[in-house]
């Protein structure tokens, strides 16, 4: 039994290490992701009642997390909402909507995003 006791103690290590590194590199991003994104809906003053579907994945080409929303008052369009640390947006958000895989303007959307959003999409132009 003493054998194989190293053996034990090293499969142990390399769990809690697993454990550890999962929680620090996923687990409390999309935690924090989740809290921006609600907190953002809160900002354009949605409620939890007017979500028919929201999904999160972790965002594996640009970074981050995206959130897709359909609204029950706006179901054709598709909302994404993007979070990323590295954006200097309120809450590290960037939203964008879609109908058919089609970006849609702030105008076609009756869930804009927040005019600091608008302010640095309407500066870059």
């Amino acid at each position: 039994m003493k054998k194989y006791k190293k053996w034990w103690i090293t499969i142990g290590i390399i769990f809690i290490l697993s454990v550890i590194g999962y929680v620090y590199w996923f687990a409390i991003p999309k935690h924090t992701a989740n809290k921006a994104v609600d907190n953002y809906l809160a900002e354009q003053k949605i409620k939890s009642n007017q979500i028919e579907t929201r999904v999160i994945k972790k965002d594996w080409k640009m970074g981050g997390y995206l959130t897709k929303i359909v609204f029950n008052d706006d179901s054709k369009l598709k909302y994404e909402y993007s979070y990323d640390e590295r954006i200097d947006l309120p809450y590290h958000i960037f939203v964008d909507a879609y109908k058919d895989g089609s970006g849609q303007t702030e105008g076609e959307m009756k869930h804009p995003p927040l005019q600091e959003q608008l302010e640095e999409v309407n500066k870059s132009k």
